[in-house]
Formats: structure tokens, C-alpha cells, sequence
């Protein structure tokens, strides 16, 4: 029995491998194949129609007119497998593409592309086509390479689909415009899909900090497996299922333009994991297991975000958080709430940290606050942004409401969002810019500039243990309104 504790401890390492291969998943190295033409079906082959400047094809001699018989162990006559399906599956490696040429067969060494030089060539295409770009693809072309070459540097640079989205989010946000994000396809289908979304509810943003990157809990859904698990803003990420975070193929942009360095953790539905996390600097670590096991949508986590706060005055002070204005049900709520939950309420805080949503949203929204008498106390900070600001800045000025925290994102341009080939999706800014939205927000330009707070409250986030100090703020404020300590004229 002495060689046990090998067995043992190799049997554990087997195990982690495995764990680990699976993890992987998440973010799988490049599949797929691109070679970069325009084809046509004939009667034996596909015509090349048009050989696309800069990818395989070029490279390799392939030819217009052209016919492509074999690609690998793919052959014209194979029967029910398309060359879409092959390339699809296809590894980027070298393989040898087979064409007719002038009555003779050729065999031609190519050095496939990963598919994603699809979407790198995409996004150039999109972007080149919106006026607002144009100033900084000049620029970016004077100082350097054009836009599309730096995409595709990004495809190569990366050997996983992750990485290279990321790669390319930091490129497309040198242009510096609100709402030019890569939607990566987890958090496309798993955030901003339709139908049902199983995810942690939890988003956390990359802070340096002693030198180091490390990320905290930037916002959670209320009735997340996040929040339910006890998992607090401000807490440290450390690893998920034993991954540092930083290493973990689950990582992903959560949407957001580059500069905000905002991710999410990646799930299957039902699927139990474990992060590790710390509360306090150089605290001890942490863990906290959930099951993904609830659906989880904006106005659900409205209705669970509503509660009165006693003042020990024998007030109360309401509390909801708009998580996001996508849906006019979050406009019903907030009404309903004001008649019912909050009803007995003294005053109102409206949590308007976070994402934004639609504008007919807010219209609905603005109109309910409006006609309140109650005192309200709208909160913001660094990150809330799109229609969260244009609401806040809208209702500014009204005498029964303050606006208490930071200086909003200043991401105000309507959004237009664009398919990609590889699942993902593309979103950048309306070429008309915020022409259509500046009436609703008093003919002032929050692009760049943001909603200014009434009352400004610093939140540093690294190790906030949970502590709100622009909620405890939005507290004191109105409750020196109502006591009579403190009115607005």
C-alpha cells in the first residue's frame, strides 16, 4: 500500500486535467476555416466568382474562374457534407486545395484562415459604412494600419475565440464612441437573446490596483444565484471552479465598450460552480457555490429590488433598482410599486445605476417621477449610462428630485446592433448620432460629458464588503427633507 498516496495524487491531477479540458469550452481554440472568395456551383466544382484581397486564396494563387474540386479530404462529389460544412469544421492549419484550371488540375498549398477573419472583415465593413467612423478610420490609417488589417492582426495574435474578441474590442474602441462594443456569442445569447437566460446575474470590472489587475463585483441582478449565494459588490474574483479568473476560459466581455473593462463569468444552465473570492485586502480567501438553475431577466430583477428603508423616524424611505429599461414592463412595475409596495413610503430612491435601454421607456418612466410629490433621490455613478443618464439628467431640476453619486458614463448614442459571422454580435452607434434623442435631454449633449450629480459621493470600489455609501447618501439627504432640515427652492 506505501505507493497509495501516488496513486492518490496522480488520480487527483487526472482529475484537474479534466476539469480544466472542460473548462475549455468556454473558449475553444479556432475552428473553422476562411478562405477568402466568392464561389459559385457548377457542374463540377465551384467557380471562384471573386478572390477577396487579403485572405488564403490571395495568398495561396487561387484565381477568378478558377474550380475548386477538393479542399483537404473534401472532395466536390462528397456526398451530403456542403464545402460550407467542411470549412465550418475545418482546422486552420495547411491543407491542400485542388482546382481546375484551364482544362488542368493543380494542387495548391493554402495556410487557411480561422473563420473569425470573417467577422474582423465584417466589422471593418460595417464600421466603414457609418459616418461617425470616418474621421477616426482616416486617422487610424494615417498613424498606422487601417482598421481592417489591425482586426485580422487580432485574429492571429489570439489562438482562442475569446482572446481574439477581446483583441478586437480594444481596436474598435480607439475610435472613442459610446456603444462600439463586441457582444461576444455567450453573453449574445445568454444576456441579450431571446428567450430564457441562465447566467450568474454578476458582472465584474478589472481595477488596477498595487500594480496588479484585479477584478470586484462591479453589479449583480437582485434574485441572482450571485447575490443569493452572498456574494457582495466590492468582494474580489479570484477563480472560478478553482481557474484563476484572470486565466479562466469562462471570462468574457460583458458588452461594454473596452475602456470599462467590464466582464462576466460564462455558464451552462442548471450547472453548479464555485467562486473563490476575498471581502477584505489581504483577507482571507473565500468561497461560494451556485447552481444556475433560475432564468433570469431586467424586470424580475425590479421587482425583487423593491423594499422600504426605516429611518427610525417612524418613515420609511422607498428603495426600487431599474435594472434596465429594455422593456416597458419595468415602466409598469415602477408604477405599480409606487401605488402598492411603496405606497406608505416618505420618499423614493431610484436606483438608476447600470445599463440603459429605450428611450420610450424612459419617456413612460419620466412621466411617472415627474408627477410624483414625494421627495427622490435618483442614484448614479461612473457606469450608469445610456437612458439611466438621459433619465437623470431629464428629471434634473425638478424640485422634489436629486441627483446624488457620480458623473454618469456619458454613452448616450443610440445603438445599432449587427450580426457577425461567428456568433457574435457588433454593436456601434446609429449614424445619426444622438440628433433624435438631444430633445428629450433639454437640447444638452451628454456624449462625453455625462449627467452631473446634485450631491457627488466618491464610490471606490475594491473591497466595498457590500457598504453603498451613494445609497446611505440618497438616505440622509431625504431624510433631512423630510425632516424640514433641508429643502429644495
Amino acid at each position: 500500500m506505501r505507493h497509495l498516496p501516488t496513486i492518490i495524487g496522480l488520480l487527483l491531477f487526472s482529475i484537474a486535467i479534466t476539469v480544466a479540458e472542460d473548462e475549455t469550452r468556454f473558449n475553444p481554440p479556432h475552428q473553422g476555416s476562411y478562405l477568402g472568395i466568392r464561389i459559385k456551383e457548377i457542374a463540377n466544382g465551384f467557380r471562384v466568382d471573386e478572390v477577396l484581397a487579403g485572405g488564403t486564396a490571395e495568398r495561396t494563387g487561387i484565381e477568378k474562374d478558377d474550380i475548386i474540386v477538393r479542399v483537404g479530404d473534401w472532395r466536390f462529389d462528397s456526398k451530403g457534407i456542403s464545402l460550407a460544412d467542411h470549412l465550418r469544421r475545418l482546422k486552420p492549419e495547411p491543407t491542400i486545395v485542388q482546382v481546375l484550371r484551364d482544362g488542368s488540375e493543380l494542387d495548391l498549398r493554402a495556410n487557411l484562415d480561422p473563420l473569425l477573419i470573417r467577422d474582423a472583415k465584417e466589422i471593418n465593413r460595417i464600421i466603414s459604412r457609418n459616418r461617425l467612423f470616418k474621421k477616426g478610420l482616416s486617422k487610424m490609417k494615417i498613424n498606422g494600419l487601417p482598421l481592417e488589417e489591425r482586426l485580422t492582426k487580432a485574429v492571429y495574435k489570439n489562438a482562442n475565440r475569446e482572446g481574439t474578441y477581446e483583441g478586437m474590442n480594444k481596436i474598435i474602441d480607439l475610435f472613442k464612441l459610446s456603444h462600439t462594443a463586441i457582444i461576444t456569442p455567450w453573453v449574445s445569447k445568454n444576456l441579450f437573446g431571446n428567450g430564457e437566460h441562465f447566467h450568474l446575474g454578476a458582472f465584474f470590472q478589472l481595477v488596477e490596483m498595487d500594480d496588479k489587475q484585479k477584478y470586484f463585483i462591479r453589479s449583480m441582478m437582485h434574485g441572482s444565484p450571485a447575490r443569493d449565494a452572498g456574494l457582495l459588490i466590492g468582494d474580489e474574483i479570484l477563480s472560478v471552479n478553482g481557474t484563476q479568473f484572470s486565466e479562466s476560459p469562462r471570462k468574457t466581455i460583458a458588452g461594454y465598450e473596452d475602456h470599462r473593462k467590464i466582464y462576466t463569468t460564462q455558464v451552462d444552465r442548471d450547472e453548479t460552480i464555485i467562486i473563490g473570492f476575498r471581502r477584505t485586502k489581504g483577507g482571507p480567501v473565500k468561497s461560494a457555490k451556485m447552481t444556475v438553475n433560475t432564468s433570469l431577466n431586467g424586470p424580475d430583477s425590479v421587482r425583487k429590488s423593491i423594499r422600504n428603508i426605516p429611518t427610525g423616524e417612524e418613515n420609511s424611505i422607498g428603495y426600487i433598482h431599474l435594472w434596465d429599461f429594455m422593456s416597458r414592463e419595468t415602466a409598469s412595475i415602477l408604477k405599480n410599486a409606487l401605488k402598492k409596495e411603496l405606497q406608505n413610503s416618505k420618499a423614493l430612491t431610484i436606483d438608476l445605476r447600470g445599463r440603459g435601454g429605450k428611450v420610450m421607456v424612459i419617456n413612460m418612466i419620466a412621466r411617472t417621477l415627474k408627477n410624483e410629490k414625494r421627495p427622490i433621490a435618483l442614484l448614479i455613478d461612473r457606469e450608469a449610462r445610456s437612458a439611466k443618464e438621459m433619465l437623470a439628467h431629464r428629471l434634473q431640476g425638478n424640485p422634489h428630485v436629486t441627483l446624488i453619486g457620480e458623473t454618469s458614463a456619458g454613452a448616450v448614442l443610440p445603438a445599432n446592433f449587427f450580426d457577425l459571422p461567428g456568433g457574435a454580435k457588433l454593436m456601434i452607434p446609429n449614424e445619426r448620432g444622438d440628433s433624435e434623442i438631444l430633445p428629450f435631454m433639454k437640447n444638452q449633449k451628454l456624449e462625453g460629458r455625462g449627467a452631473v450629480p446634485d450631491v457627488n459621493v466618491l464610490f471606490h470600489l475594491p473591497f466595498k464588503a457590500g457598504t453603498d455609501p451613494i445609497l446611505d447618501k440618497a438616505i440622509q439627504v431625504l431624510t433631512k427633507q423630510l425632516s424640514g432640515s433641508l429643502l429644495r427652492i
